[in-house]
């Protein structure tokens, strides 16, 4: 039989009682401390209501996008020179920034893209356009995802940008993410 000791474990770390957690999972609380002890093997029905409390529990006390996103977010038109692009990151000491067409977010500008069209020919780079540097777009999140979830994609992207009723409300980076730590 495996152990049921994690509940006990998970329910000190959200700081909930074995009373509260009962009342929210719809069962005695001598069942929660009969579990924690393992003196008693439960019933699956029981052990999901309880998983599912905990749960809940842990993301509505995890901190959520809204909370660690910048907002006030430089974006670059795509019809705009790769020239003015550079000048607009150099002015605000952004390495990457969202690309739009009107309010709609169509891809994602670098340094390191500015960098390779660059040295492919540092002369035309005046009069590129950002369309033809850019690359696909972050991905999006709302202000209320938990940032566990904004964690895992900022494992294979570079940053996501946080939706609020279909326009860009903030941008969350690596580096914002370290700051919570």
């Amino acid at each position: 039989m495996e152990t049921l000791t994690w509940i006990k474990e998970k329910r000190k770390t959200l700081g909930i009682t074995q009373h509260s957690l009962a009342k929210l999972a719809g069962v005695s609380q001598s069942l929660i401390a009969k579990i924690e002890a393992g003196r008693i093997d439960p019933a699956y029905s029981k052990v999901k209501s309880i998983t599912e409390v905990l749960e809940r529990e842990q993301f509505s006390k995890e901190k959520k996008a809204k909370d660690i996103m910048h907002t006030g977010i430089e974006t670059v038109s795509a019809s705009e020179t790769l020239h003015s692009a550079a000048a607009k990151m150099r002015k605000h000491s952004i390495s990457q920034m969202p690309v739009v067409d009107g309010k709609r977010v169509v891809g994602s500008l670098s340094e390191q893209a500015l960098l390779a069209h660059f040295s492919s020919d540092p002369r035309k780079i005046a009069g590129t356009k950002v369309s033809e540097a850019m690359e696909e777009a972050f991905p999006t999140a709302l202000s209320a995802t938990p940032i566990s979830a904004v964690a895992a994609l900022l494992k294979h992207y570079p940053a996501v940008l946080v939706m609020e009723r279909g326009s860009i409300a903030g941008i969350i980076t690596k580096a914002d993410l370290l700051k919570t730590i």
